[in-house]
């Protein structure tokens, strides 16, 4: 009679990369980037503690892998949502949206993204910084748009609304982890729009929602 043999799976270097990297959010999201450890990501993904050393060799390289995955997805959604030929009220509307959803969807990467965005330290923050600066040309550029179009008033001070406008983010996203009800995210979006495009509500600028 043969005995048939479990045969153990071994997963190709790219894919436990992979797999590790996905932990290492999920246990920033949980501890922090100040305090999140290897030891933390080795537990959720089931595997020794050098096993993940052997991908991401010092504590500062896990950090890095962390926020480069971070920084990609802010990057993403701020330049997919702002870009394209959408009307800017829609592209403006689009982002606060597409964070909100995140939250839910994605609440490991949102949850990292504010934790980095306050962490006012000297390792991490002011690569946080170039990250936002980046944020905030593209979103310039949104408005500088809607100022050539005639919808933005010309005398608005764009790299502050710009500023204000992104940081409406956080706002949103706290209100998705806080449990806010859907006609409440439609009032603070609405406002960040309008703020943004220097207009008010006497001003229709269209439909929002």
């Amino acid at each position: 009679m043969t005995t048939a043999r479990t045969v153990r799976t071994r997963l190709a270097p790219s894919a436990r990369r992979a797999q590790l990297l996905e932990c290492a959010l999920a246990a920033f999201a949980e501890h922090g980037v100040a305090r999140a450890t290897h030891s933390h990501v080795a537990e959720r993904a089931g595997v020794s503690v050098p096993a993940v050393h052997s991908y991401f060799r010092t504590r500062e390289d896990l950090v890095a892998a962390v926020l480069d995955e971070v920084e990609a997805y802010l990057l993403d959604i701020v330049s997919s949502s702002l870009g394209g030929p959408k009307a800017v009220p829609e592209a403006l509307e689009a982002l606060a949206v597409n964070f909100s959803r995140d939250a839910t969807e994605k609440p490991d990467m949102i949850k990292v993204w504010l934790d980095w965005s306050t962490g006012v330290r000297a390792d991490v923050w002011p690569r946080y910084m170039d990250v936002l600066d980046r944020l905030h040309g593209i979103a310039q550029r949104v408005l500088e748009r809607g100022k050539r179009e005639g919808i933005i008033p010309a005398a608005l001070n764009v790299k502050a609304a710009a500023r204000a406008y992104l940081g409406g983010g956080h706002t949103v996203a706290l209100m998705q982890f806080s449990g806010a009800k859907p006609r409440e995210f439609d009032a603070v979006i609405e406002h960040l729009v309008r703020a943004a495009m220097g207009v008010g509500f006497d001003t229709p600028i269209r439909p929002l929602r």
